[in-house]
């Protein structure tokens, strides 16, 4: 009786995945996942006319856009209670469980929105309902940004971690552009009437599918390699919050002034200017629409080119470029929008993307440099959190406010340019900038 060889002798165990496959395979989890973030968010803004007079008492329709606007500043107050309760389970557990978690309460929140009753239905539960579905939403989105970038940053190799890390904005940009493109195409094909009475729904709807996919793609990711090291020299913080606090707590405050700038800056491109367009300059849904899916897809390819440049340059550079574009440019490019034709207001919107790709394109590495692994994500979570809830989450509404106040169609501009200037002066300031921007 013959005895069979060792199935090592006769051929070689499979070779695992390298690091190339490995981290692409890591890009398309997280980006995906971002996606389905930020997707709900550019319908619920692309929906903010529609949904104002849906979840609303009717009467004054500057009262019922302003409530809705509000209505989307709640999303952000959950981000630090999410960045809070994410950050600490991904760097105590790893970067992975809190990935499939977020996008699952994102996934299934956003088809909930599109099955909700409205207040002709339900009356006062409605807008409730709705208020509950957003905090639940900016819970995710808190426990989402800082841990994906984070770990697309440790899964990129050392030269190429600014363009890695850049596909975290990336990718939360081209879920807003398809979230926008899918109500435009709503806009093309249906009537105003059927549009408010059911076709509302279907972009929160169409979450489900992104959903199934993200979960699928972050289930089969593998942990973060500068995780799994710091794991296996059991180097892990006890207390990641109270070891961030103590130690990094500069680190915490400069990231909060580079989001002043950053946060309002893209609020008011991706979250402001549409109903900016429609309702102050009085144009029409389509056109409105379409300058913002041309000039977001332009600047989405945008963010990768400034996140190679980061690479290249260092990211102090490209943030100082960033800072000094976010403080001359909003008041000409407001003026160009504000002639109201269809290419003065793409034109004005394109303009605008520059500083806030730049924005988009350095930070994500450069706030991963900031903290070591230990309490990576809780740092970056946390102040980015607590950035995009005080100054994202507001700037539609007070930018609304604004212009109410002061009668100027512009007078975005200049909270823009003020943002602007004080990210500008944290940025030259900074020595921890410097230090970590190449």
């Amino acid at each position: 009786m013959s005895q069979s060889s060792p199935p090592d002798a006769t051929s070689p165990a499979p070779a695992p995945p390298d690091v190339t496959t490995l981290s692409r395979r890591s890009v398309v989890a997280a980006g995906t996942g971002n996606a389905l973030e930020f997707y709900d968010f550019a319908i619920f803004a692309s929906l903010t006319p529609v949904i104002s007079q849906l979840f609303f008492p009717a009467g004054d329709a500057l009262v019922a856009i302003l409530s809705t606007l509000a209505l989307f500043a709640v999303g952000f107050v959950m981000r630090p209670v999410g960045a809070i309760l994410f950050g600490r389970l991904a760097d105590r557990r790893g970067r992975r469980l809190p990935l499939a978690v977020a996008v699952l309460i994102m996934g299934v929140t956003t088809v909930l929105i599109g099955v909700m009753p409205t207040y002709d239905r339900a009356g006062v539960l409605a807008p409730l309902l709705l208020c509950v579905a957003r905090l639940l939403q900016g819970l995710s989105v808190g426990g989402e940004f800082g841990t994906s970038a984070s770990f697309l940053v440790e899964h990129a190799p050392r030269r190429r971690r600014g363009l890695y890390g850049s596909y975290a904005f990336f990718s939360s940009t081209a879920g807003s552009v398809l979230g926008a493109f899918v109500v435009l195409l709503l806009t093309l094909s249906l009537s105003v009437d059927a549009l408010n009475s059911w076709g509302w729904r279907v972009p929160f709807l169409l979450g489900f599918p992104l959903l199934a996919i993200g979960l699928y793609l972050r289930y089969r990711i593998a942990e973060s390699p500068e995780f799994e090291k710091v794991e296996a020299e059991n180097a892990r913080a006890r207390s990641p919050l109270r070891t961030l606090f103590r130690e990094h707590w500069r680190a915490f405050l400069t990231v909060l002034g580079i989001c002043l700038g950053f946060n309002i800056a893209a609020a008011t491109l991706q979250a402001f200017v549409l109903t900016y367009i429609r309702s102050v300059l009085g144009m029409s849904a389509v056109p409105a629409l379409t300058t913002v899916v041309l000039s977001t897809t332009v600047g989405v390819v945008m963010v990768l080119l400034f996140g190679h440049l980061s690479d290249r340059y260092g990211r102090r550079p490209v943030l100082v470029l960033a800072c000094v574009l976010s403080v001359v440019l909003p008041y000409p490019c407001l003026l160009i929008i504000g002639l109201g034709g269809f290419g003065s207001v793409l034109l004005g919107q394109l303009i605008l993307w520059v500083p806030v790709a730049a924005f988009g394109g350095a930070i994500p590495a450069l706030f991963a440099a900031l903290f070591p692994t230990q309490v990576r994500v809780s740092g970056f979570g946390i102040a980015y959190g607590f950035g995009s809830a005080l100054f994202a989450g507001t700037t539609p509404f007070v930018a609304t406010l604004l212009i109410e106040l002061s009668g100027e169609r512009i007078a975005p501009a200049w909270y823009m340019s003020a943002a602007g200037l004080v990210t500008l002066v944290v940025v030259l300031a900074s020595t921890s900038v410097r230090r970590a921007s190449t």
